[in-house]
């Protein structure tokens, strides 16, 4: 009788090790279903998160797309016609120069007949000049917000052949102001008929509201 126990004991000692060994697999797998499961919570909240801002950026694109098609467009080159090549001066007094033959005037805001760019709008804009003349006399150039110079270049008679010169700036315009390149006292500027070696060009950066800084 005590053998047949003993035997009974080792019996279900050997199916309760067994069970054991069935069990332990299943938990790991459900302890590893519950972390996978959160892994993909934190990647649908990553994903939804970058979904938000690309919606964002794609409607920002839109909005400057938007100020883009309605922005005014204002852009001009303009250089001196001449029947044959010659030259502007010099003057005995400050001259406004007339460059009267327009390569590109988008917008219609630079005058030929003057000479005279007038902002259509309030803004910032960009404006440079080019002279081109001999060496022979001097070369200053000026361009001037309404009666203010605002930069300017000079050429001394070198004595070399030919003088090239060039400068830029950037305005802050209301609109009707005013802008336009003279030629200094005792300079002269070369025409040419073909080459439009002396311009003066602009063109709209960006328009300002009233409320801009």
């Amino acid at each position: 009788m005590a053998l047949f126990q003993i035997f009974l004991i080792s019996i279900l000692n050997s199916c309760m090790a067994q069970d054991e060994d069935i069990m332990t697999p299943v938990l790991n797998i459900y302890s590893e279903l519950k972390e996978l499961k959160a892994s993909l919570d934190g990647v649908t909240t990553d994903l939804n998160a970058a979904k938000n801002e690309l919606e964002e950026q794609k409607s920002l694109i839109q909005d400057l797309q938007k100020q883009i098609k309605e922005s005014p467009r204002v852009a001009f080159t303009a250089s001196m016609s001449a029947t044959e090549s010659t030259s502007r001066g010099p003057f005995s007094t400050e001259t406004k120069l007339i460059f009267d033959k327009v390569l590109t005037n988008v917008g219609n805001a630079y005058n030929p007949v003057t000479g005279v760019f007038t902002a259509p709008v309030k803004g910032v804009y960009y404006f440079r000049y080019s002279g081109s003349a001999f060496a022979s006399h001097d070369m200053g150039l000026s361009i001037f917000k309404g009666t203010a110079r605002f930069v300017s270049s000079y050429e001394y008679n070198s004595g070399e052949r030919n003088d090239q010169m060039s400068n830029g700036a950037v305005m802050e315009l209301d609109v009707g102001e005013e802008v336009h390149v003279r030629l200094w006292v005792r300079c002269w500027i070369f025409v040419d008929q073909r080459y439009n070696y002396s311009t003066f060009t602009g063109y709209l950066l960006y328009p300002q509201d009233s409320a801009s800084v």
